[in-house]
């Protein structure tokens, strides 16, 4: 028997997604670094490893909507981050990465919501993933409609900084009903 096929036609491009990750980029890249979300241990305070000025969030939101703006790629992404922040280059792609993952799934997330074709998602733990954390509650928490927080307050991965999780979409809504 063979795999079910689906096939669905929407007015969102590639170009469309990467427009609205670059609008997240430029409104939200960097809120989170110098916390101690960065450092693995959640929450909104200063991160007393990796302390940064809001000139270095600002720095980074910027270099981080120039990349959507061009298509950058990620070593060019990591040296401009690091030249921008003195952070070691480790440091920078872990950023680097971060906020690239952010700005996708919040984009995608922004485009589903747009099309009405996506109903549900679920949060899928990656292969690399060891410790327990908040995407174990994500994962648990199984499909969610589109938009709404997981248990850990986000819409999408990541959930804290190196996060590999993704999402998989679950339920599509029917055609038919989407106006």
């Amino acid at each position: 028997m063979e795999p079910k096929k689906i096939t669905a036609s929407v007015g969102v491009g590639i170009s469309d997604v990467n427009q609205v990750a670059m609008d997240w980029a430029r409104d939200h890249a960097g809120e989170r670094l110098g916390t101690k979300w960065y450092d693995g241990e959640g929450g909104a305070e200063p991160s007393e490893k990796w302390p940064v000025s809001e000139s270095v969030r600002l720095a980074v939101r910027k270099i981080m909507t120039e990349a959507f703006s061009r298509e950058m790629p990620m070593r060019d992404l990591v040296q401009r981050i690091q030249t921008a922040t003195g952070f070691p280059k480790e440091r920078a792609t872990l950023i680097a990465d971060t906020e690239a993952k952010f700005a996708m799934a919040r984009g995608n997330i922004e485009a589903w919501k747009r099309t009405g074709v996506i109903k549900a998602v679920e949060w899928v733990l990656s292969a690399d993933h060891k410790e327990i954390d908040e995407c174990d509650l994500n994962s648990a928490a199984g499909p969610i409609p589109v938009g709404q927080l997981f248990p850990s307050g986000d819409p999408a991965p990541p959930a804290h900084a190196g996060c590999c999780c993704a999402l998989r979409i679950t339920r599509l809504n029917d055609p038919k009903r989407r106006t």
